[in-house]
């Protein structure tokens, strides 16, 4: 690994501590002032950890000129601040690597020894600096066991300039014994170790987990690389080398595994489907792949510790905040698949949350569900007393672990110019040693978490293995059963974890989980109230909907705490499958206008159902001037079936209007596609008959009123006709 020396610099690089002799490849590098000029590759630094034995400390790498001019005069030198002998000085170090520099002052140092005559921009050379650790001059001297701070300091003439520190490189240095004298000696308590080995993918992988027997579709192919060379090949196969050199190589590891990764590594088994950028998909490469990674990983765990993660990580405490307590269940309650994948039972109910830490409405539903045990960042933990596992309630208890060591792993923010994030794997090592070397007390135990996705090389992984059964093998440090404290009973007491602002902040964003909460009230009414069983199909509606109840969860894994706008994407896409699959039961559009011959004559409807269970669906009919529907109709549709209906209405008026008809479930959500009948009415409604009656009434009246008149003029006429007479 390559890195851009910077003023900011990187915290102890190479807290070496490790078995003699053992390389040291792909390392960061730091820099101390603002003219970093130089990019620095560190290909071995012998040995890792000095022992009584131990003459001369050897740097070997590269250098390549990453500034905007040429470099002359190129040198580099050793040298070492006071040794490190607490925990707190420690922390400084690792926290701050500038303070490396002030410690050196005045510094104890080798001579400084030429690199390179000139180096022009983009050039690259090879250096070795090789330093004793005992002299009369020019030597580390090393007298002390501790850790010591080394700086690596590179010192060169810029074009244009005068001489000046082009690149400086911070270590660490454990000396377990000091070299010349006698060995280290073990204490009489050694410190308990166990380490968390995670097995976890980046994100989630798969997009659609069909019903009908087709092939999963995956979002990108990046899992079979993963598997077949890349992280998780790394993680898996570093363990089984060293496990075949070791056969007591496992004893303080145990394994945290993710259901989800398990499922989708055995779904690529099978064959799965895997989808372009243009939305095409292409058949995935990795199937061979996935099943020689899952077999190796049965072979690994078998008869270890193992812990199972809530179903794809999932954020526990953003998704309890958001009332999504039927996923959070599903997410626990999958645990139980890795041991009929793996054939090894996990840990019973044992989680370890993300940051190291859960809220107390979070805490309260792990509780409710029975004994839980969280493993806990050491640093949350409220006023511990005893030794762990600590109580923390009723059916709740924790075992923390070490913060120092932890933090220590963390990647750092930096990154070079390439994008590639700092390795801090050399930082662990030095905690660690501290840890068994350095600080054990009585009773001591130490559990390593590293980071959940951890990125290290495969020689980084050796080298911490290495170094972890070296303290073994001598005495420092001994097998801590984790298992043995989850199944066993407590033995101190805590005022619960510590649950910050920032803890809160780091969840899954609130609007994501808004969106998650939105899909899942919809998919639970789906299963409660809208799809049933049908006699003829025999088909379960929940493992209808199962594969997108899962893929809700993933939606709301903790990889995407740091990734808002993919979580926003993964809750969509499911949103997505559910609307796909409400959209197969719809209002048929007939395609004609329809006649209505009396003012009570039905809407004809025809609903179409695609499912394989029977659809509960509730018939709504738009408000239509001249038209008066009836009170909404419920039907039942059958399974893969179409059904007619007939709409009770009033027809008020004759001629031609338009009519929306839609389906929904009970609670409002839409089904399917509405329709939209375009109706001709050649009927009289009320109105029309009670105008046309009140006109011939009033014809009638004027006819006879006006044959009256006319007799009533007859008559008038005879009279005056006989009175003259």
């Amino acid at each position: 690994m390559t890195t851009r020396l910077r003023r900011a610099g990187l915290a102890a690089l190479a807290a070496v501590c490790a078995v003699l002799g053992a390389p040291l490849t792909g390392q960061p590098a730091a820099a101390a002032e603002l003219a970093a000029r130089l990019r620095v590759d560190i290909d071995q630094l012998v040995p890792r950890v000095v022992e009584a034995t131990t003459q001369a400390v050897t740097i070997t790498g590269q250098i390549t000129n990453s500034g905007d001019r040429r470099v002359d005069k190129i040198e580099v030198r050793l040298q070492r601040g006071d040794v490190l002998d607490t925990e707190a000085g420690l922390r400084a170090a690792l926290s701050d690597p500038q303070r490396t520099d002030a410690l050196t002052r005045p510094a104890i140092s080798s001579a400084f020894q030429p690199v390179a005559g000139s180096l022009d921009r983009g050039q690259s050379v090879p250096f070795t600096i090789t330093v004793p650790v005992n002299a009369d001059k020019g030597a580390l001297k090393l007298d002390k066991r501790g850790v010591y701070p080394v700086v690596l300091n590179f010192n060169g003439v810029p074009d244009y300039g005068r001489a000046e520190r082009v690149g400086a490189l911070s270590t660490l240095l454990p000396v377990l014994a000091v070299p010349g004298g006698g060995p280290a000696v073990p204490p009489a308590q050694p410190t308990q170790l166990s380490v968390l080995w995670p097995l976890i993918d980046e994100r989630p992988r798969r997009v659609q987990t069909p019903t009908d027997g087709s092939r999963t579709v995956f979002a990108d192919d990046g899992l079979s690389a993963s598997l077949s060379s890349g992280r998780l090949f790394t993680l898996v196969d570093s363990v089984r080398t060293a496990a075949a050199e070791n056969a007591s190589a496992l004893r303080s590891l145990c394994f945290v595994v993710d259901p989800d990764l398990l499922d989708t590594v055995t779904e690529m088994a099978g064959g799965y489907l895997v989808r372009a950028a243009d939305g095409s998909v292409f058949q995935g490469a990795g199937a061979q792949t996935a099943q020689l990674w899952l077999d190796r990983v049965k072979e690994l765990t078998r008869g270890q510790c193992v812990i199972a993660l809530p179903y794809a990580d999932v954020d526990l405490a953003a998704l309890t905040r958001a009332n999504t307590g039927a996923l959070v269940n599903i997410a626990l309650a999958e645990t139980a698949s890795v041991e009929t994948t793996l054939g090894t039972k996990p840990l019973t109910s044992t989680v370890w949350p993300d940051g190291g830490t859960l809220d107390e409405r979070t805490l309260s539903v792990l509780a409710a569900g029975g004994r839980t045990t969280v493993i806990s960042d050491a640093a949350k933990v409220k006023d511990p007393q005893g030794e762990v596992p600590y109580t923390l309630g009723q059916n709740l208890r924790t075992i923390p672990f070490d913060q120092l060591v932890a933090s220590s792993l963390a990647p750092k923010a930096q990154v070079d110019d390439a994008g590639v994030k700092t390795s801090s794997i050399q930082n662990g090592l030095a905690t660690l040693v501290f840890r068994g070397g350095f600080q054990s007390t009585p009773g001591q135990s130490v559990l390593v978490a590293p980071p959940r996705r951890w990125s290290a090389t495969p020689a980084e992984l050796t080298v911490f293995l290495q170094t972890m059964w070296s303290l073994e093998s001598q005495g420092f440090v001994r097998p801590l059963g984790l298992d043995g404290l989850v199944s066993g009973p407590d033995r101190g007491t805590a005022g619960g974890l510590e649950y910050s602002a920032t803890d809160s902040a780091a969840e899954v964003p609130a609007p994501v989980t808004a969106q998650i909460a939105a899909v899942d009230a919809v998919q639970r009414d789906l299963v409660e109230n809208v799809l049933f069983e049908d006699d003829t199909r025999q088909v379960d509606p929940k493992d209808l909907i199962k594969p997108m109840r899962y893929a809700l969860v993933r939606s709301g894994s903790s990889a995407w705490r740091a990734e808002p706008d993919l979580a926003r994407r993964a809750a969509g896409a499911v949103n997505d499958q559910v609307t796909a699959l409400l959209s197969q039961v719809s209002v048929t559009d007939p395609g004609r206008p329809l006649s209505l011959a009396s003012k009570d004559s039905p809407l004809p409807v025809f609903i179409t159902n695609g499912l394989p269970v029977t659809v509960r669906a509730k018939i709504n009919v738009g408000s239509t001037p001249g038209l008066k529907p009836e009170e909404a109709v419920v039907v039942r549709i059958p399974a893969k079936a179409g059904i007619p209906r007939y709409l009770p209405a009033e027809v008020t008026r004759s001629g031609r209007f338009t009519v929306t008809i839609w389906l929904t479930t009970d609670s409002g959500t839409l089904l399917g596609k509405s329709s939209r009948l375009e109706l001709n009415s050649t009927s009289y409604g009320s109105i029309t008959i009670a105008v046309t009656g009140t006109a011939a009434g009033v014809l009638v009246l004027l006819v006879g009123l006006r044959l009256f008149r006319r007799i009533r003029a007859a008559g008038r006429a005879r009279a005056a006709a006989e009175s003259d007479l």
